[in-house]
């Protein structure tokens, strides 16, 4: 009596087994829409839109980029946690998706709900000012500041965000009064850090290229202590703050259920652009380098990265806002 309802089950896991290799092997037949949480031009949708035409030609089917930002990645992650299991929408994501898990507990999605694709690349950010500034170096900035009272204002794309948390620990670790000013984007924080709106922002290579080319921004630091092959005269944050060391990093996820074969097609397309000579020159001009790792190692890198926001928020105290 008890063989029937165990071959049942052993013939529903072989005929879905069928389905998942069969849905791999025909994928991806349409376009595939990949999430950016933050709005067109800044350095996240120029990684973006460099991966997706790579992407493209690596599968052979349209890479849609649509861009839904807002709150911190927030809008456009969750859009990705409510989307079809089937490959089709993928999620950019930065540190920034660890950062939340940590310090919002009022997400409107939960880790269970995304699958881990592939890490796409990281590197330093910039620590900059505006091209007026005198300072030359981070130190100095902050150490002039620190002379005269009045607090240091610095460019935060929400409380919850990389430039934001950076900038928080950087007030941890120096003992300088900084003041966050919000904007929607790396693009105006930017603009509005070459005018002098603000004092200081962190940003990566790509999303500030234009403005330090046109002499409208000052490189101060780099967040990472090793060096941007870019600048290699631009010493780290960590030698006038130390203990300071972030990187930024991109990567891609799924929506929860896609089936692993389909994630694994994923995963090797996203590995073969790492060892990809033009990816690899792209990468570069935007101050990364790519990065490739497995689904299950991608995984690990994702609870290790929220783990070292876990420490930092807690050792800055930092509160949800």
């Amino acid at each position: 009596m008890m063989i029937r309802p165990t071959m049942g089950w052993m013939a529903c896991a072989a005929l879905f087994g069928v389905c998942a290799m069969a849905q791999a092997q025909e994928y991806p037949n349409k376009a595939i829409h990949l999430v950016v949480p933050y709005p067109p031009g800044g350095g996240t949708d120029v990684v973006a839109r460099a991966v997706a035409q790579r992407l493209q030609a690596e599968l052979g089917q349209p890479v849609v980029v649509e861009n839904k930002p807002g709150a911190s990645e927030i809008i456009g992650t969750g859009s990705v946690a409510r989307a079809a299991p089937d490959g089709y929408t993928i999620g950019l994501v930065t540190s920034t998706y660890s950062i939340n898990w940590v310090l919002d507990g009022g997400l409107p999605y939960r880790p269970a709900q995304f699958a881990a694709v592939a890490p796409l690349g990281g590197g330093p950010m910039l620590a900059l000012a505006p091209a007026g500034s005198p300072h030359a170096a981070l130190g100095a900035l902050i150490a002039a500041r620190k002379r005269s009272p009045g607090r240091m204002n610095y460019a935060s794309l929400g409380p919850n965000s990389l430039q934001a948390m950076s900038s928080e620990w950087l007030k941890h670790l120096s003992g300088a009064d900084l003041t966050a000013v919000a904007y929607k984007g790396a693009a105006p924080a930017l603009v509005a850090l070459s005018t002098g709106e603000v004092d200081f922002a962190f940003a990566g290579l790509g999303a500030s290229r234009a403005l330090l080319g046109a002499g409208k921004l000052r490189p101060l630091a780099v967040s990472t202590r090793k060096a941007l092959p870019a600048m290699p005269d631009l010493g780290p944050v960590a030698a006038d703050v130390p203990g300071f060391d972030i990187q930024i990093w991109y990567g891609l996820v799924a929506p929860a259920g896609v089936p692993r074969a389909v994630l694994q097609k994923l995963n090797t397309a996203l590995s073969n652009l790492a060892g990809d000579a033009r990816m690899r020159q792209q990468f570069a001009d935007l101050g990364n380098v790519p990065m490739a790792m497995g689904l299950d190692e991608f995984d690990v890198f994702l609870a290790q990265d929220a783990q070292l926001w876990r420490d930092i928020i807690t050792a800055a105290a930092i509160k949800p806002q």
